[in-house]
């Protein structure tokens, strides 16, 4: 399985126990993990713009990212990364993106070489992923 995990659950999972911190260690433990240069950007710059009390964030993100396989980003177009993540991980044959994206997760899917790439919710990720509840 090969699950990509957009900026925003890779943010939640850095700074927040629960769900996507579970996802993140369940999806890394098995091999699954995949991210790119482009989320660790965007993560950075969040991270220092929205959490300046958590000086140590991004290095605790990058320490977290370590377990994930890094895919190629794609250049275009410029002005819309959301669609520059998901058009990578669909072109490097992910089964699923994981997001809390509500214009991304409206997409429901993308095709890509190995067929169909899902968009999910971390929490129907987890059901998807794992098929039981999970609390938090």
């Amino acid at each position: 399985m090969k699950v990509f995990l957009d900026t925003n659950v890779w943010l939640s999972a850095t700074v927040f126990s629960g769900l996507c911190e579970e996802l993140v260690l369940q999806c890394a433990d098995r091999g699954w993990l995949y991210s790119s240069a482009l989320v660790r950007q965007e993560a950075h710059e969040v991270l220092i713009r929205k959490f300046p009390q958590r000086p140590d964030a991004c290095a605790l993100f990058d320490l977290a990212r370590q377990s994930a396989q890094w895919i190629d980003d794609v250049a275009e177009p410029q002005e819309d990364n959301d669609v520059r993540l998901v058009d990578a991980t669909a072109l490097a044959g992910m089964a699923l993106f994981v997001t809390g994206d509500k214009r991304v997760l409206s997409w429901q899917s993308r095709p890509g070489p190995t067929g169909l790439m899902q968009m999910a919710s971390p929490r129907q990720a987890w059901q998807m992923l794992f098929g039981v509840g999970r609390d938090g």
